[in-house]
């Protein structure tokens, strides 16, 4: 069942009579298990809810008549936890004292369809697998890291051993929609092991529609858990050159690269990443697929870098990225504000990452006093200091809970989330 939160008020919903906190048991007679079902149940000319309030079941009647929305907010549902020991598991090499959610490991479906979650399937009854074709749950997301199902289960050690290869055939003939990815771990899935897997997984084109090749991640908090090699720079230039291979011929083929390596393979070996027209649309962005060519493009398409900053009065402002992309940000700047001529002087600090370690270097995983500290030897900030969105959840924390506010406050500067585009 699912349990109504709110009520929006003159929806059909309220003029149906439904009531926050009513629990909503079937529809048209059908169980309704989440919030999924439930909007897949509802999808109807007419609908008969079945609602327990309270002791009292009732049956209530809504003609949506093509609204769409009948007007309720469901309460959130129960996030199905992993349940498997990845070899790779970035959650594991959280340090302690971050906030309880951090430590929290996925492994939903649901959210797969919903926010692009990956997923390995290992916890999936057939019910579910087959749900996903009945509701056409597309585009799902999943984690895939080796074709072989030995390999596979040495990365991600799950408790049920499971064969995804019936799974993908079964979802490519029900013409559900794939993104894919793999975690590289050195010693493990690279080399003949993954063209083994990007072929196998090509064979199922176009229905596996992506494949991400993602370099594996270490902290500096793996205590107690296994020794892993580092990604280096020679693997990275031979696993580069085995992939511009393949994307040689998929585009050929298909049109397309359909194979995509992280931004990180490029900034390890100091390449430029590709052009915009080598990510045919950025399919899987949010994984850090593309992420520097979409921004570094919109960068080069605006006409100015600093508007709202100019217009405030502000004449130095100081831009915060992480510690690999801090040269290629700097030149960026700097070339733009040549053609740009704006009246503003740029700083860009690239932050080194001491709370997980210096081998991480992304922005999105730079916290408060990381950015605190090495803003604060900066000395000089200017007028303005602005900050990757990706550094910050809704509630404007940091991932060790500093606030923004708080960072602003001991700044003494104006802190600004946000510089061209959300993604950055």
């Amino acid at each position: 069942m699912v349990q109504v939160d709110t009520v929006q008020r003159g929806s059909l919903a309220e003029r149906a009579g439904i009531l926050p906190g009513d629990q909503i048991e079937r529809v048209n007679g059908e169980k309704v298990r989440d919030v999924l079902d439930f909007h897949f149940r509802t999808a109807e000319d007419e609908i008969d809810l079945e609602v327990r309030r309270g002791s009292e079941t009732l049956t209530v009647n809504v003609l949506p008549r093509g609204a769409g929305d009948l007007g309720v907010r469901l309460a959130p549902m129960k996030t199905r936890l992993c349940g498997n020991e990845c070899v790779f598991c970035f959650i594991d090499q959280n340090p302690a004292g971050m906030r309880s959610t951090l430590y929290v490991k996925d492994e939903d479906y649901r959210l797969s369809f919903l926010h692009g979650n990956f997923v390995t399937l290992s916890n999936m009854k057939d019910w579910e697998i087959r749900r996903i074709v009945e509701q056409r749950l597309s585009p799902i997301y999943l984690s895939i890291h080796s074709m072989n199902r030995e390999t596979r289960q040495r990365l991600i050690k799950s408790r049920i051993e499971r064969d995804v290869r019936p799974i993908l055939s079964y979802f490519a003939e029900h013409r559900i929609t794939m993104h894919t990815q793999v975690v590289l771990v050195p010693g493990y899935n690279d080399g003949e092991d993954l063209r083994q897997t990007i072929r196998d997984l090509a064979a199922y084109y176009p229905r596996v529609e992506s494949l991400a090749v993602v370099p594996l991640g270490m902290t500096d908090h793996r205590d107690g858990l296994e020794r892993l090699d580092p990604v280096t720079p020679a693997l990275a230039a031979a696993t580069l050159r085995d992939a511009e291979e393949m994307q040689a011929r998929f585009r050929a083929e298909w049109g397309c690269t359909w194979l995509y390596l992280a931004d990180e393979w490029y900034r390890l070996l100091g390449r430029p990443v590709p052009p915009e027209s080598h990510y045919d649309g950025f399919p899987q962005i949010e994984n850090g697929i593309g992420m520097t060519r979409y921004f570094l493009n919109r960068l080069g398409r605006a006409r100015r870098l600093f508007p709202e900053a100019t217009k405030d009065g502000a004449r130095k402002v100081t831009l915060v990225t992480g510690a690999l992309f801090r040269p290629v940000l700097e030149a960026k700047i700097r070339a733009k504000l040549a053609a740009t001529r704006e009246p503003v002087e740029v700083q860009v600090v690239g932050v080194p990452n001491d709370f997980f370690g210096r081998s991480v270097t992304v922005a999105g995983l730079l916290v408060g006093r990381d950015i605190l500290g090495a803003l604060t030897a900066e000395g000089d900030l200017g007028d303005r200091v602005i900050l990757p969105p990706a550094t910050l959840n809704d509630d404007l924390k940091f991932l060790d809970d500093l606030s923004l506010h708080e960072l602003e406050s001991r700044l003494g500067v104006p802190v600004q989330v946000g510089f061209r585009d959300r993604r950055w």
